[in-house]
């Protein structure tokens, strides 16, 4: 049956699932597209519900995936499809998948860490998840952050990124204690008097790098808390770049020190 009534409770309910307050009491999140919803399978990701609309795939074009699962196939009109997504886009469909969090204590032992205070953008947060899992990167830990991981702009741009990249979200204290505990060096970007060139710095392999907000940049608490501070130097007129563009040119330079490929 093909649902057309924008006033249908099935389809009432996928569209409350876009606040966030709805997501965190039913425990569920909507994600969009074709590319992110497969990957998210493969990561062991079983959707409680799949929504597509004719105009841009059938059932049985999606069907091999889940048709031994216990997921729900919602059918909606194309004018209710266009209305809850994004891409109107061939072979576009959309999956309701269970909430999920990671703690510190999940974290992979090896490898860098990307720590991002009161990071407030959600689509900066999205690129950075998918500039780790590009790199290689499996540990970001947001601290002070306001954002909701299922934001469907962190969905959108992490490309899938979000079920293969962990994203701990805790406190400065937790972190830095964390981060410590294991012995890890801590290097902070921040537009600073005893900031160094991010390339002149030998960082080891299981370093942590902390950004602050494009809003407010780093806290005091970073600031003192800091083996080195680091700064990417700026050969035009403006001064600073995009978060997630500082954590790709710094992590892009550490890991090509650090990793053999």
């Amino acid at each position: 049956m093909v649902i057309e009534s924008f006033s249908n409770p099935k389809y009432k309910y996928l569209l409350s699932l876009s606040k966030s307050k709805t997501r965190k009491k039913e425990g569920v999140f909507l994600m969009e597209g074709k590319v992110e919803n497969e990957l998210a399978f493969r990561t062991g990701h079983i959707p409680k519900i799949v929504v597509f609309s004719e105009a841009y795939t059938s059932q049985e074009g999606i069907q091999h995936l889940y048709g031994n699962t216990q997921t729900q196939f919602i059918q909606l009109s194309k004018a209710l499809f266009d209305a809850l997504s994004y891409q109107h886009v061939p072979g576009n469909y959309i999956c309701v998948f269970t909430s999920f969090e990671y703690t510190l204590e999940a974290l992979e032992s090896d490898g860098p860490f990307v720590v991002l205070e009161k990071i407030e953008k959600p689509g900066n947060l999205g690129a950075i998840l998918r500039t780790c899992d590009a790199l290689g990167v499996k540990n970001i830990i947001a601290t002070q952050s306001p954002v909701d991981l299922f934001n469907p702009n962190i969905l959108r741009n992490s490309r899938g990124a979000v079920f293969t990249t962990k994203c701990v979200f805790t406190s400065n204290e937790d972190a830095f204690s964390y981060l410590k505990q294991g012995g890890r060096e801590i290097y902070s970007a921040a537009l600073n008097e005893s900031s160094v060139d991010y390339r002149s710095t030998q960082t080891k392999p299981d370093a942590a790098f902390v950004f602050g907000s494009e809003a407010f940049g780093l806290s005091d608490y970073w600031l003192s808390h800091s083996d080195q501070k680091i700064i990417i130097p700026m050969l035009g007129v403006v001064d600073s770049l995009n978060v997630s563009v500082s954590v790709a040119i710094v992590i892009s330079h550490h890991m090509n020190r650090n990793i053999k490929v």
